[in-house]
């Protein structure tokens, strides 16, 4: 019933639609018996002497009035002209007053030419007073070569008629130097254009361009590319339209804080992994969203040291323009003792978050206690270099007679000026003043006699002992019964300790029954200090082949507990992907099982290296496997 009731309100609806357009629209004659589904008949006149549309049972469209339209079809490729390798798309449009439900499968492509269906729509319009339906098939067409493509033409069946699809022509061209096929999304790193210092905050960005094939929808997430740097992403992101060049692109842009911790010449990237939707031959998307995984191109910068000359007190590693924006304290008048706050804003832009409290120096009759700090970026947006931090210190003044609060020590590296700039906090005036003398307890009046001392009672003197022996009895070490002596008690402890170890013991071996692989990993652990063992003897020994197998065995054994499998049948990349966020020891593990692998494998042994200086890195990698594991 819901069902029929939806479909009557769908056309109410669109009669009442066409009867806006112009449209006459009439109930069938009532005497006309109704179909056996209980639907009536609906009549829409298109124009004055015209014969009636009649909306049937189920929506099924008639015009007994009315000739049927004549049916007809068209094709063609858009564009005309592609680039070889490049997809394009070939229409099929039928229109009639029915619609096609197929073509031919498959189509009759000229060789050379590589046709994909894409999908298919159908729409009705009024064309001459008349019902038209317009079916439309799409394809999606790739050229193998250069040259000139005809797709032939073919019949198709349209209401019990042959239609004849007209034959469509293409011409292929070969693609222009650096003119890529398939053009995916392109990502860019972009940085300032100068030199920066280790500890610094760089504001980056991470630029998606969109391209005429792929369009980015999010970025799910962002890695960097080696240890030379730090990269904190946003993870918000926003699009943006600019111009490259003489072309208009949108881009999706995400900020990025990078901060370098080595010297010298580096490079930074990253990797993103990013959602991208498919677009269609003519830049429409077709809904298809994929999963890419993009590199940036390494971008070269210059990172310089902090320079030692200079420096003022109080520098706790301060990179950045800022200043101090309104100290204050607590009270200005307080007693020896009482506590006081100090609260200052280190307003600016740089690595705000990571800046440490400077120190009160001890002395001067103030104690000072470690402060708290808190970081309130500018606006709404949390992921900026911008902001402010506050600090609070507590200070208890410890002699009479103070008017100022201790100096402030402070001063930051500024890195477009290249030197450090003051911003000592001054002394804040205090009033520091003795102790108030505390309150009697209790008025005079309010004084209670002292009791009166009572005299002291007359003593009893009490009768010698009498009737001791000559001679000591036999020594004892205690005058109690012997159920209060302590070895009595300590055996009283035995029977209960046995049981409890015996149920500790029973726990235990069903413990490890329930979980083998902690014997795993005790049993990888012992051959893995057997194995570093061999390797060490080895580079003693200054035995190539010996370390590296050693060395090979040991990486193995303290990986097996992590891929739950025997150590002798891991693979190199098997232990490489447990390292995978630390290049470094990757590096090295890699290096090792190569070096073995070619030494194994290959008549020429792999003596490119030291043993002995290649250890302490064999033993730092196998390190951070075992405390994975």
């Amino acid at each position: 019933m819901r069902i029929v009731a939806s479909l009557k309100r769908a056309i109410v609806f669109t009669v009442a639609l066409l009867c806006a357009s112009g449209l006459t629209f009439s109930q069938t004659d009532p005497t006309t018996p109704p179909p056996p589904t209980g639907t009536p008949n609906f009549q829409l006149r298109i124009k004055p002497g015209s014969g009636p549309i009649i909306i049937g049972p189920g929506g099924v469209i008639t015009a007994p009035g009315v000739g049927d339209a004549e049916p007809a079809a068209s094709a063609g490729f858009e564009p005309a002209t592609a680039s070889v390798g490049r997809p394009i798309e070939y229409r099929v449009t039928v229109t009639g007053s029915q619609r096609v439900l197929e073509l031919p499968d498959p189509l009759p492509a000229p060789p050379g030419l590589d046709v994909s269906a894409a999908g298919k729509s159908v729409g009705t319009q009024i064309l001459n007073g008349a019902a038209v339906m317009s079916s439309v098939f799409r394809f999606s067409v790739v050229a193998g070569h250069a040259g000139q493509f005809t797709m032939p033409g073919f019949d198709v069946l349209v209401g019990g008629k042959q239609v004849r699809v007209p034959p469509a022509m293409l011409t292929a061209t070969e693609a222009q130097p650096g003119e890529a096929a398939y053009q995916a999304v392109q990502l860019e790193l972009e940085l300032p254009q100068r030199e920066f210092f280790v500890g610094e905050t760089i504001g980056a960005r991470l630029v998606l361009i969109e391209t005429p094939d792929e369009s980015p929808q999010y970025i799910a997430h962002v890695a960097k590319t080696n240890g030379s740097a730090v990269f904190r992403p946003s993870m918000r992101t926003k699009r943006e339209q600019f111009t490259r060049g003489s072309q208009q692109v949108s881009a999706l842009v995400m900020p990025v804080q990078i901060t370098p911790i080595l010297e010298g010449e580096i490079e930074v990237g990253c990797q993103v992994m990013v959602h991208v939707q498919k677009l269609d031959p003519v830049g429409r998307r077709n809904g298809i969203t994929v999963q890419s995984t993009l590199d940036t191109k390494p971008v070269r910068i210059r990172v310089l040291a902090l320079p030692r000359a200079g420096r003022l007190p109080g520098f706790t590693g301060a990179i950045g323009q800022f200043a101090i924006s309104h100290p204050k304290i607590s009270a200005s008048e307080v007693e020896v003792g009482e506590p006081i706050t100090l609260t200052l804003a280190m307003v600016g832009e740089g690595n705000l978050e990571g800046v440490a409290a400077p120190e009160i120096e001890a002395g001067g009759g103030w104690q000072a206690y470690k402060p708290t700090t808190e970081f309130q970026a500018e606006g709404n947006e949390q992921f900026t270099a911008r902001g402010t931090k506050s600090f609070i210190y507590t200070l208890v003044p410890g002699r009479v007679g103070q008017r100022a609060t201790p100096p402030l020590p402070f001063c930051y590296f500024d890195p477009v000026k290249r030197s450090y700039v003051d911003i000592t906090v001054p002394p804040m005036p205090v009033v520091v003043k003795a102790p108030s003398a505390p309150a009697p307890a209790s008025g005079p009046d309010n004084a209670k006699p002292e009791a009166a001392i009572q005299p002291d009672m007359p003593r009893t003197i009490e009768p010698a002992m009498t009737g001791l022996e000559d001679h000591p009895g036999r020594w004892a070490g205690s005058l109690g019964p012997g159920i209060d002596a302590r070895r009595f008690l300590l055996l009283q402890t035995v029977p209960p300790v046995l049981l409890l170890a015996l149920w500790a013991w029973r726990r235990r071996k069903e413990y490890l029954a329930a979980n083998p692989q902690i014997l795993r990993r005790r049993r990888a652990r012992a051959a893995t200090r057997r194995a570093l063992a061999a390797a060490r003897g080895a580079a003693r020994r200054g035995d190539h082949d010996e370390f590296l197998r050693a060395g090979v065995v040991a990486l193995r054994e303290a990986a097996a507990p992590l891929d739950t499998t025997q150590a002798g049948s891991l693979t190199r990349e098997e232990v490489l992907r447990i390292l995978h966020d630390d290049e470094g020891t990757a590096a090295l593990a890699r290096k090792v099982m190569e070096s073995a692998d070619a030494t194994k494998y290959s008549t020429k042994a792999g003596n490119g290296f030291e043993p002995s200086a290649l250890l302490p890195e064999l033993e730092r990698a196998v390190r951070m496997l075992a405390r994975r594991g």
